[in-house]
């Protein structure tokens, strides 16, 4: 049976203030994430050729609400979101997209064609008659969005009306909430932890299969962790929205009852944290997290928290510790899954 090390190269840490659109860019394109590790997970219908494809991500509002409150919550100094409300689903998106082009210098017919493509909005099928329902439900957001200055240092969002109601009322009750505010924001007995927003962690790694050693980069991007000295202890918080009761977000065990209301049997419902694996990415997190606090001196007590509010009525937050179950089964996935990178690395090297 081989065996398998992963170490990490501590003079390859970087701790660094990033963007999403930074994090994502061909820039760190050699990196490897825990999105893309998802790719070769055969326990996810992965495989290398979806591995090599990388992610292919998709339009949501779902999504565009969720970037919303972790932009406002999170860097709340370099986000806005704007009274101009733009149409819901891909169309909006369409319109901002047209606008782009046209902004880069592209002929009407080409940033709508471009548009079409990246929004995903009929791309092939945008006929006529659709063309000029879009532009009948779109032209009022397209004008006045043309005649907003984009300001220095400050990204403006715009959402749709269903959209913007639903990122105020997630607004209201992540700021409203003592406890996830404490735990973002800790403020210490004597003196205030220190946080961190939007940081990316950066480092290379060994992968040791028995006496092969293959070196891959690695990244993660950190929604929030909090050093508090006074009580030695180190705390990742990852912000996640969810479409359904928070509740549910953890799974949960429920009752099977008979005809007569008799429990016949406990069965077990996994919530988003299993479906998405998000135990993965937390272990892979706090692994790479405590591995720069050794970098700088600091060996504290490492936790792990959810914070998480529903895009549903009742708009409900809560704050789930990560146990150390599922931090571990997140890094033995982490290390399945990194080895079959490196397997394939080799592989290649070979040829």
């Amino acid at each position: 049976m081989e065996k398998v090390t992963i170490e990490i190269i501590p003079e390859s840490i970087q701790l660094i203030k990033m963007t999403d659109e930074e994090y994502f860019s061909s820039k760190y394109e050699d990196y490897i994430s825990n999105s893309r590790l998802g790719l070769i997970n055969p326990d996810n219908d992965g495989s290398t050729e979806k591995y090599l494809s990388g992610i292919k991500s998709k339009y949501s509002e779902s999504f565009e609400l969720g970037s919303a409150v972790h932009a406002k919550v999170l860097q709340p100094d370099f986000y806005e979101i704007s009274d101009i409300r733009k149409p819901g689903g891909k169309l909006g998106l369409f319109a901002e997209e047209v606008l782009k082009c046209r902004k880069n210098s592209l002929s009407i017919a080409d940033s709508i064609e471009e548009a079409s493509k990246k929004a995903d909005y009929y791309n092939g099928s945008l006929t006529s008659k659709r063309l000029r329902t879009a532009i009948q439900k779109s032209l009022s957001f397209y004008l006045k969005r043309n005649k907003i200055l984009d300001k220095e240092g400050i990204e403006t969002l715009y959402l749709s009306d269903s959209m913007n109601y639903k990122y105020e009322q997630c607004m209201q009750g992540l700021l409203s909430n003592s406890k996830v505010l404490d735990t973002l924001y800790p403020k210490g007995l004597l003196q205030k932890a220190e946080f961190y927003n939007e940081y990316a962690i950066l480092a290379n790694i060994k992968v040791i299969i028995d006496d092969s050693v293959t070196v891959l980069k690695v990244k993660a991007k950190l929604d929030n962790f909090t050093i508090d000295h006074e009580a030695q202890v180190a705390t990742l918080n990852d912000l996640k929205t969810t479409g359904k009761p928070v509740s549910f977000f953890m799974g949960n065990q429920i009752e099977v009852k008979d005809e007569e209301g008799r429990v016949v049997e406990k069965k077990w419902i996994d919530g988003s944290f299993q479906h998405y694996n998000y135990y993965r990415q937390m272990g892979m997190y706090l692994w790479l997290m405590s591995c720069y606090l050794k970098s700088i001196g600091i060996n504290y007590t490492l936790k792990a928290n959810m914070v998480v509010v529903e895009t549903v009525p009742n708009f409900q937050t809560k704050i789930y510790p990560v146990s150390k179950k599922y931090i571990n089964q997140g890094l033995d996935e982490f290390k399945k899954l990194i080895t079959l990178v490196a397997k394939w690395v080799k592989e290649q090297s070979i040829e």
